[in-house]
């Protein structure tokens, strides 16, 4: 057993000691360490933004917050890297610290955001901060930054300069790919989960399964890809995605409702 294979949080994934069970039948595993993350109030009050915001205005169904989103993308990273883990090269791209750093920052990825941040923020008023902004100044508060210090490999740097897409040694690749690409942790649960709360079958049509089982590392740029076995899968999730805005994120009367918050 290699060391990344020893990372408590993998080791869960196997375990029934704790979970935490999201909407879907999904269980999510818990470390003592990755608890004291969660009970950080920077990371709690995401248990009271909403995911979507003015969806729920349409879809009254979609009142999820991001907090329940947040450990959805955190338990995606898990089972990425368990995929991934079976390939040689992986120990030899990523060290147990950068795998570690991978995993904090998919369940702290949202820590930045507030209500409605992204219709304001796509106002451009100068006296607005960004989410990413905001997210580092949360890892810098003393209740997520001396827990990532002391009870993880990285530090709350790492995750900062992962957060905001800064890393640029050739092994980050990998890590932003799995982040923030076509196929991404984030994307694979958010497509899911709206579309499971919303109550319209759009997101989950797609072979999440099948798509995490073709996971691969490309040998040419160390990024994600797929094997060929995924490829139909991969266009399932696309279309579920441009699908999602047709009909749930841009909606006619969700964009009118956006137009007047923002008015």
């Amino acid at each position: 057993m290699n060391d990344i294979a020893r990372i408590p949080e993998l080791v869960a994934l196997d375990r029934r000691d704790s979970l935490i069970r999201l909407p879907g039948e999904e269980d999510v595993p818990v470390t003592p360490r990755i608890r004291r993350l969660i009970d950080a109030p920077p990371f709690r009050r995401l248990a009271h933004i909403s995911q979507l915001g003015l969806v729920q205005l349409v879809y009254p169904g979609a009142t999820h917050s991001r907090f329940e989103h947040s450990l959805g993308v955190y338990r995606n990273a898990l089972l990425f890297i368990r995929r991934l883990a079976a390939a040689p090269e992986l120990a030899d791209l990523l060290s147990s610290r950068d795998v570690e750093a991978l995993i904090v920052t998919a369940l702290l990825h949202d820590i930045g955001h507030w209500p409605y941040c992204h219709p304001i923020e796509d106002m451009g008023l100068e006296q607005i901060p960004s989410h990413e902004s905001l997210a580092a100044r949360r890892l810098d508060d003393p209740s997520i930054a001396e827990i990532i210090d002391s009870d993880f490999e990285c530090s709350a740097a790492d995750v900062a300069v992962l957060l905001n897409g800064q890393a640029s040694a050739p092994a980050d690749r990998l890590r932003q790919s799995i982040l923030s690409g076509p196929i991404d942790v984030d994307k694979m649960d958010y497509l899911v989960r709206d579309s499971l709360h919303a109550g319209v079958p759009y997101g989950m049509n797609f072979d999440k399964s099948r798509l995490v089982g073709s996971l691969c590392i490309d040998e040419r740029s160390g990024g994600l890809a797929i094997t060929g076995k995924g490829c139909t899968a991969a266009e399932m999730m696309v279309f579920a995605r441009y699908v999602m805005f047709s009909e749930v994120y841009w909606h006619h009367a969700v964009r009118a409702a956006t137009a007047m918050l923002q008015r």
